[in-house]
């Protein structure tokens, strides 16, 4: 079951002081977003970004009535680019794990979610995971939270091969080159299981030991300036609807409570 965690802004204890008037003396935040993974975030054919990650940084910038830019940073030069200070947040929603925390600064978490392989439909699926014990299993490149929990599925020996993106990966799949696709259940639900060619070998694991405290956004370490308000405003976000009309478009569902 899809979980969103439905902070308040009184249990946040931060209220809203980026008021409108205000808004237009501020520098506007730098938010970067990977935009190759549909339906979270992709480029339209006329250029424009697109997908729920791109409505809801929108919406949480024009609750916070602050100036935005949204652009496209490529995963694997997602963190550098913050380092830099390039961007003041990453807006793809990252695995909150524990690694991520100790480095940087998170939002609130925005929602919950599990980990699974997927496989063609005709796959036999008879011997569960340990089918694709000693296969080359495909998933993100560089995602450190997809990549222990394929080891700690299928053994640390596992043998994973990198994609800068699902679609990459999936052409493999369908070509046999791999025997498997590991993501998030809503990512691969909503893009790849739900048309019927692709099934789960098991039903996605939501196990935090995996998945970390959910997804949020990031930002630089030291950033309380930056997370407040957003906190507060996903927090009013939560509160009224809005986070749960933006999901239905792309994962046919609204998010749950936890």
């Amino acid at each position: 079951m899809f979980r969103l965690i439905r902070d308040t802004a009184a249990a946040l204890g931060v209220s809203f002081v980026l008021l409108a008037g205000t808004a237009t003396a501020q520098e506007p935040l730098k938010v970067g977003i990977d935009a190759a993974y549909r339906p979270f975030a992709y480029v339209e054919p006329n250029g424009e970004l697109a997908g729920f990650e791109v409505d809801l940084v929108k919406a949480v910038c024009e609750k916070m009535q602050r100036k935005c830019e949204i652009s496209n940073v490529p995963w694997e030069g997602i963190f550098a680019a913050l380092e830099s200070g390039n961007i003041d947040m990453i807006g793809t929603t990252v695995t909150k794990s524990p690694a991520r925390l100790e480095k940087y600064d998170a939002s609130a978490t925005i929602y919950g979610l599990g980990f699974g392989f997927i496989v063609p439909a005709d796959a036999d699926i008879s011997k569960g995971l340990d089918g694709l014990k000693g296969k080359p299993v495909g998933t993100i490149t560089g995602t450190e939270a997809f990549y222990a929990f394929i080891k700690g599925m299928l053994g640390d020996d596992a043998d994973i091969r990198g994609y800068q993106n699902p679609d990459a990966g999936i052409l493999d799949l369908d070509s046999g080159r791999i025997a498997a696709f590991a993501g998030d259940n809503l990512q691969l639900g909503a893009q790849f299981v739900k048309d019927g060619k692709y099934k789960w070998v098991v039903e996605p694991n939501f196990d935090s030991k995996w998945t970390g405290d959910g997804r949020g956004f990031i930002f630089r370490k030291g950033s309380a300036d930056l997370t407040q308000p957003v906190d507060a405003a996903l927090a009013a976000l939560a509160a009224d609807g809005t986070i749960d009309r933006l999901a239905m478009p792309y994962f046919g569902t609204a998010f749950k409570a936890k």
